[in-house]
């Protein structure tokens, strides 16, 4: 597949760029470990020379297997300096996902975590090259054993550490400069159903569409050649950014990048996991300007912490907590605003496919409502723009992404053209208003009909937060033979027995329309969320169904 504008955005002649610009500021910071924009562009430089040598070339897909660290971002750079491809591996994934994504990848190099290369070494599909990143990575290269052959034949196989690579790459002369017509990286991403799904990006239509042009930190805007990008980094304050989410997911990779291409000092957590404690003890070690984190899954015990202990963070620094990925609902954005009463919070709209929307306002039933915006639409039935009052999906215009790799289908259906315009289906249901603004209700395939009547899930979460004893809560429609389906609710209390569902059932009677009140609430001690997260409506489902049988 081909980048749809042929304009030389390379993210690592991006880095280059700042890193000339502030050559000793730090660029990466994780644990013990600081990293130079100089140091940045020099471990990149020598990696890219080293993968050359053992043949890598413009095109070939580089596995970016790792925890969050330097090292993952190094690899991302250094494969797009040879105009290689690189991808992200989740490594929750179990050894079925991994030979499926690794094989849809044709991975010809993985840059991986010493704990994951048995994972790797096991694969059918595990690429010619691996190089081993981390702490253990000598003790893991060794117990490869004889099957790691050094020099490898393009039959064999070579495994190799990081540390060696770039002691290697120190010595031999840079590669050539590959054509830049054709940058692309692929974000892998869930889906409720199957395999995940390579989305194929073009460099500078992804660095517009979801890293703000370069331009999020400046007030001129997104830049318009790639030398611009200097100019950014000498109008922006030196700000430190901290994306709690891991890098292997598009939102976490995007705040970095962002930060990363702006100048900025980018906080890295390298112990997997989300502990409220330790993402605010690193706030304060660091002086974070910038917290990213995902929706109320980490919203909610960030402001359970801060009103827990309210005097032991001093939390000057911290100006925005911004929110991509899941819901950050007014509930949990009030509760950290009475600790952080001068932090400014967004909640922005994005996906895979898409790019980051912006962060739309509240609208009048709690919902994300966007002004009217040209590169905004919703389509129906995927045919047609809807007309002022009608409900579909939302779509975006602009820069976007090829397609899904090796799926010529299901980029058909995602990427469709209306009116001579290309969009980008999102799959979040949304409903054009009056006056052009468009509410978005929630995802599609969680909505809920009941009797003939839609019931957006998110809504009514919504509203079961705004009691002052609910923690968290999901919601999920049930079969039922008279309505098709009813609203239910899976809940977790701040106190067990703090209140029952008939005063949940009465508190949102209240708020929303009776037809959306919970028919069913499950109390549970937690609700679960994935790792970033987003919510589990498969496991809330099961809850239900569990509570409700017989």
């Amino acid at each position: 597949m081909a980048a749809q504008t042929g304009r030389s955005f390379n993210y690592s002649d991006l880095l280059t760029l700042v890193a000339g610009e502030v050559p000793d500021r730090p660029a990466m910071v994780c644990g013990a470990e600081t990293v130079s924009y100089a140091e940045s562009a020099l471990r990149t430089a020598r990696l890219a020379a080293f993968l050359d040598h053992r043949g890598v070339r413009a095109g070939d897909t580089v596995a970016l297997h790792m925890g969050n660290g330097p090292a993952y971002l190094i690899g991302l750079f250094a494969a797009c300096r040879l105009g290689a491809v690189p991808f992200n591996v989740n490594y929750r994934y179990v050894e079925s996902e991994l030979e499926y994504l690794y094989g849809n990848a044709a991975a010809a190099v993985a840059i991986v975590d010493a704990g994951f290369l048995p994972r790797v070494m096991a694969l059918a599909a595990r690429p010619r090259l691996i190089v081993v990143a981390g702490e253990g990575a000598a003790d893991a290269v060794a117990a490869c054993g004889a099957e790691a052959i050094a020099g490898a034949t393009p039959v064999g196989l070579e495994v190799v550490t990081l540390g060696a690579a770039l002691a290697e790459g120190a010595g031999l002369p840079p590669p050539a400069r590959a054509p830049r017509s054709d940058d692309q990286l692929v974000i892998y991403t869930g889906g409720t159903t199957g395999m995940p799904k390579g989305v194929v990006w073009g460099h500078e239509d992804m660095l517009r569409a979801a890293l703000g042009g370069g331009g999020f930190f400046s007030r001129k805007g997104p830049v318009a050649v790639p030398e611009d990008i200097v100019e950014r980094v000498r109008e922006s304050p030196p700000l430190v950014c901290f994306p709690v989410a891991p890098l292997m997911h598009g939102a976490a990779m995007w705040a970095a990048l962002a930060s990363l291409f702006a100048g900025h000092t980018l906080v890295l957590q390298a112990a997997p996991g989300f502990d409220p404690c330790t993402v605010l003890d690193l706030v304060v070690k660091h002086h974070v300007n910038i917290l990213v984190i995902v929706g109320d899954g980490m919203g909610r015990p960030l402001a359970d912490a801060l009103a827990a202990d309210p005097g032991r963070w001093a939390l000057a620094s911290l100006v925005h907590i911004g929110s991509g990925g899941a819901v950050f609902s007014q509930a949990v954005q009030q509760a950290l605003r009475e600790h952080l009463p001068r932090t400014m919070m967004s909640s922005s709209l994005g996906s895979t496919e898409a790019g980051t929307l912006g962060a739309g306002v509240a609208g009048g039933e709690g919902l994300m409502k966007f002004p009217a915006r040209p590169d905004l639409v919703v389509v129906v039935d995927g045919e047609r723009l809807a007309a002022p009052g009608e409900t579909g999906v939302l779509a975006r215009g602009g820069p976007m992404p090829v397609g899904y790799l090796g799926d010529p289908e299901r980029t058909a259906r995602t990427f469709v053209r209306i009116g001579g315009q290309r969009l980008s289906v999102t799959g979040d249901l949304a409903r054009l208003e009056e006056d052009g603004s468009i509410t978005v209700l929630g995802r599609g395939s969680t909505c809920i009909n009941t009797g003939g009547e839609k019931v957006f899930p998110e809504e009514v979460e919504q509203a079961l937060k705004t009691h002052p004893a609910v923690l968290d809560a999901l919601v999920v429609g049930q079969a039922d033979v008279r309505w098709g389906e009813r609203v239910t609710a899976v809940v977790a209390l701040r106190a067990v027995g703090a209140v029952d569902a008939a005063a949940l059932q009465a508190h949102c009677r209240g708020l929303i329309a009776g037809y959306k009140v919970p028919r069913a609430i499950v109390l549970r001690d937690a609700v679960r969320r994935t790792n970033t997260g987003k919510p589990d409506y498969a496991w809330a489902k099961e809850q239900v169904a569990a509570a409700t049988a017989g």
